[in-house]
């Protein structure tokens, strides 16, 4: 029996590999591979181009989102809601931290978002594949940054409104 084409396109697949990279990345795949089902070199397949056919099962995804803490999604699972066509919200307000917002946390905003800038003008009128990707997946971490702050700053608030009523 033929097979149908499938829903997701070389593109879409290859952004999957590229959050699954950053994911594991973020989470310190070494450390990362401790709490889970399969090995390191595993889980580096799962990222890896050269292993096209090769992702992450979604047990081990649910381990991986884990190591994010409630409230904060992985690139990982944030590419798959975005080409499903959904935006992911936490169902806390504060990221699951529970800390306030401070001033490591601003500095890391500002650093993101210089880096995200910069790689984005590098990519203004570029033809390099690389350097494209570079800057969504920079642009992708300071949205994330930035994603936190937020959150972190309506927990805040909602602590003053609660203690002002």
């Amino acid at each position: 029996m033929d097979k149908l084409p499938r829903h997701t396109t070389d593109e879409d697949r290859a952004e999957l590999k590229a959050a699954t990279r950053h994911s594991l990345r973020v989470a310190k795949a070494n450390a990362f591979a401790h709490v889970t089902r399969v090995d390191e070199a595993q889980l580096s397949k799962y990222g890896s181009l050269g292993h096209g056919e090769s992702f992450m099962p979604v047990d081990v995804l649910a381990d991986l989102q884990g190591e994010f803490g409630a409230g904060i999604a992985s690139p990982l699972l944030e590419a798959l809601a975005r080409q499903a066509g959904f935006k992911l919200v936490p169902l806390d307000d504060d990221g699951g931290t529970g800390e306030a917002l401070d001033v490591d946390d601003v500095s890391s905003q500002i650093k993101e978002s210089s880096e995200a800038n910069i790689a984005a003008l590098r990519a203004v009128g570029s033809t390099c594949l690389h350097t494209v990707r570079e800057a969504k997946r920079e642009a992708s971490e300071a949205i994330e940054r930035q994603a936190r702050n937020y959150r972190k700053l309506a927990a805040h608030e909602g602590r003053l409104l609660r203690g002002a009523g």
